[in-house]
């Protein structure tokens, strides 16, 4: 097979930045990218493609900058789909065995009827998740194909989203010239890259903090709970700032990222950021220990909801990992303080949980914004191998060489003109009949 086949191609279309990846898996089952671009965003609001122009145009330079780096071109992308129209929707269904044995035919009419009674108009299902099995009143079985029994039930958690948020997607990508792999929802590929077997099993949220949402995934005995997405991120914080100091966005993104804290009582007492003069608008100082009551204000609003969503799960007191942060706010000083005594949690940040082949792009991968990416590209890779024929994904470029112009003869006179004439018909003849 050729190593071409081998690769994939994820893109991840954020509210501030899109970021494109190229990788693979090696021999030894670890992950090697080879290129990676980040540009930022336009045309995207609150996780959703809303300008399919703009959106075409932030896909189209982040994937270039793969393609130059590694002469490849680029066919196809994995990506992911965000937005507050993400949901779960539990479903429970039984079926009679034949023989007093649960069959795979069975397990599959079981999920294929789930499939069919859990979707309502607009809406479409993009992940099942078996939560249970139950075979004759024994719970907790998580691979019922080969048990005896006479009734199977099963219980399904079914992550769902807007089918616009995937035609948006979809009409962007192929205006910048590209094909769609496949969609993901990115709550449920987050897991995928920062969180290791023992902490699902255990008990875990990834609480994904983007800039125009906040994603919410739910771990219990490694399977997943809850998958959905918050509309509001670090751009109301960011709005936050400029309304309550008078500034302009940039200059509140920027307090934010460099002088801002999750936690008054952890910013500085005598600090103060300068905002510079900008056309026409005066300069200013801001206090860090206001700028901060801001940013606190607002974080807290956000976590309310998501307590309100983890305690309607009924497993807050089940979570023996706590939280992972992932995501651009995680960078935010003192945000993980203020989530854990929020929430009473345990907190620590995001970090690749796959094991990475050593390349120059670690450093930037490393991060706890690199959850989405890395989840898509993983589960694009693993689309890819299960393909009995997997449609390519890339292709190297191949450089044609321009032809050498021929040397320009010399003739004088007109015997010789028309020797030469006669000489040149031949040569053409005797080239076109050696090819034949």
């Amino acid at each position: 097979m050729s190593q071409t086949r081998e690769l994939a191609a994820a893109i991840d279309i954020g509210t501030c930045r899109t970021r494109a990846i190229l990788g693979r898996f090696t021999s030894d089952n670890k992950l090697d990218v080879l290129a990676f671009g980040e540009v930022p965003t336009q045309g995207v609001r609150n996780g959703v493609v809303v300008n399919i122009d703009e959106a075409a145009e932030s896909i189209r330079k982040a994937v270039l900058i793969l393609e130059r780096s590694t002469n490849l071109r680029i066919k196809k992308l994995y990506a992911g789909i965000s937005g507050q129209k993400i949901g779960n929707r539990s479903y429970s269904c039984y079926r009679m065995t034949d023989g007093n044995e649960v069959t795979q035919a069975i397990v599959k009419g079981l999920s294929d009827e789930a499939r069919r009674h859990s979707v309502e108009v607009g809406e479409k299902i993009y992940h099942l998740v078996p939560t249970e099995y139950t075979v004759d009143g024994e719970r907790e079985i998580n691979k019922p194909v080969g048990i005896a029994g006479r009734r199977i039930d099963a219980t399904f958690n079914i992550i769902l989203a807007s089918e616009n948020y995937e035609k948006n997607l979809c009409r962007a990508i192929e205006k910048a010239g590209f094909e769609l792999a496949a969609v993901y929802v990115n709550p449920y590929v987050q897991g995928t890259a920062c969180l290791s077997q023992d902490e699902k099993e255990a008990g875990v949220v990834l609480l994904d903090l983007g800039a125009g949402t906040t994603g919410i995934s739910l771990y219990y005995e490694n399977k997943l709970r809850l998958a959905l997405e918050l509309p509001f991120g670090g751009n109301v914080i960011s709005n936050d700032i400029r309304e309550g100091c008078n500034i302009i966005p940039r200059h509140a993104e920027m307090v934010k990222v460099n002088c801002g804290f999750a936690m008054t009582d952890l910013a500085p007492d005598h600090k103060v950021a300068q905002i510079p003069e900008v056309e026409g608008w005066p300069g200013k100082e801001i206090s860090f220990k206001s700028l901060s009551g801001i940013i606190q204000a607002r974080v807290e609003e956000i976590l309310e909801w998501v307590n309100f969503q983890l305690e309607s799960t009924g497993y807050v007191d089940k979570l023996g990992a706590g939280i992972v942060l992932t995501g651009c706010g995680a960078s935010l000083n003192g945000i993980d303080k203020i989530v854990s005594y929020m929430t009473g949690l345990d907190v620590r940040f995001g970090k690749p949980a796959v094991a990475m082949k050593e390349q120059l792009f670690n450093e930037q991968l490393s991060t706890p914004g690199s959850a989405n990416l890395l989840g898509i590209l993983i589960h694009g890779l693993i689309a890819s191998r299960n393909l009995k024929y997997p449609a390519g994904m890339v292709d190297p470029v191949v450089q044609e060489e321009a032809p050498k112009p021929e040397p320009a003869k010399k003739r004088s006179g007109g015997f010789h003109d028309l020797v030469g004439k006669v000489k040149d018909s031949f040569d053409g003849l005797f080239e076109d009949t050696e090819r034949k």
